[in-house]
């Protein structure tokens, strides 16, 4: 019987969270308290031919595409119901133990648009090539993740859903690197998609290449959904679709009325310079960055 381990690095009187081992992935435990029922869940969970993916690495622009591909099906629509109703995310509320997120997906209509930070190597697949859902990647650059991964396990840590002790930049940082966060390291989860970036059912993304050209990449999202639109459309969802849009219904990101949406933070490039000692961006360029060299993947990291 397979065990699943709870894992936590402590450092002095910093604590960080705590993960289960699922799958060889690490997952924060508030998201089950029964590890081995959510690895059986994702491991036997059968996609459907017309279900659609968006799988980052965490705070690399998921809310963001969930909010495009969502819109790209719904006519440019904006819902002010909340966005992890509209477009659950697979891990997090498969096996919840909080009833209001727990979801059955099988139940649910299609097309499944679902949100996940799993692997390629972890994320549901079909075994049919044939009957292969979609998948869209966004990949950000490590340092503005890794800024905005502190800033949101801060929030959590606010809110009582997680046992890291922050707030510590300096700690966040190191734990990050090490990948003694959520899902591991950035470099192995972004290269296990990258190797898929030419599959027929894998649309990969850059944060920082939406930020360029929003249009664009709403007209290419929308061709690899089988979802062509109008000119028209296509500049309404993107200017619906840019951060101040998404602010102004910011609303529908929230999960409790009261708080604000730890999910719009700042969405820019290139603010991990205000963040940043000339150590810790040496160590981020000798032990993350270095490992892609040769892969083709590069990554801006200004404006």
């Amino acid at each position: 019987m397979a065990s699943f381990p709870s894992i936590q690095i402590t450092e002095g009187e910093w604590t960080s969270g705590k993960y289960w081992d699922i799958l060889g992935v690490k997952l924060v435990t508030f998201f089950t308290d029964n590890p081995a029922l959510l690895a059986d869940y994702i491991s036997n969970f059968e996609t459907r031919p017309d279900d659609v993916f968006v799988v980052t690495y965490p705070k690399s622009g998921t809310t963001w595409v969930q909010e495009i591909v969502w819109q790209i099906y719904n006519e440019g629509a904006i819902s002010s119901a909340k966005l992890l109703f509209r477009f659950p995310f697979l891990e997090a509320r498969a096996c919840s133990a909080d009833e209001e997120l727990l979801v059955d997906f099988k139940s649910l209509p299609s097309p499944h648009l679902m949100k996940s930070h799993l692997t390629y190597s972890t994320v549901p697949k079909s075994a049919d090539k044939a009957a292969r859902c979609k998948y869209i990647y966004v990949a950000r650059n490590p340092k503005d993740v890794a800024v905005s991964y502190f800033h949101f396990m801060e929030h959590w840590k606010k809110v009582g859903l997680d046992d890291f002790s922050g707030p510590s930049w300096e700690f966040c940082c190191k734990l990050f690197i090490e990948g003694n966060v959520g899902y591991d390291f950035w470099n192995d989860h972004v290269l296990d998609w990258w190797k898929h970036k030419d599959d027929p059912n894998v649309l990969f993304l850059k944060y920082e290449d939406l930020h360029k050209d929003l249009p664009s990449h709403v007209r290419m999202i929308a061709n690899f959904l089988n979802k062509p639109l109008s000119d028209e459309l296509i500049t309404r969802i993107a200017e619906q679709c840019t951060f101040k849009g998404m602010k102004d219904n910011e609303v529908s990101f929230r999960r409790e009325e009261n708080q604000s949406s730890p999910l719009l933070r700042k969405g820019e490039v290139g603010g991990w310079k205000s963040y940043f000692t000339p150590e810790m961006n040496e160590r981020f360029d000798k032990e993350l960055l270095a490992k892609l060299k040769g892969t083709g993947l590069e990554f801006d990291f200004e404006k």
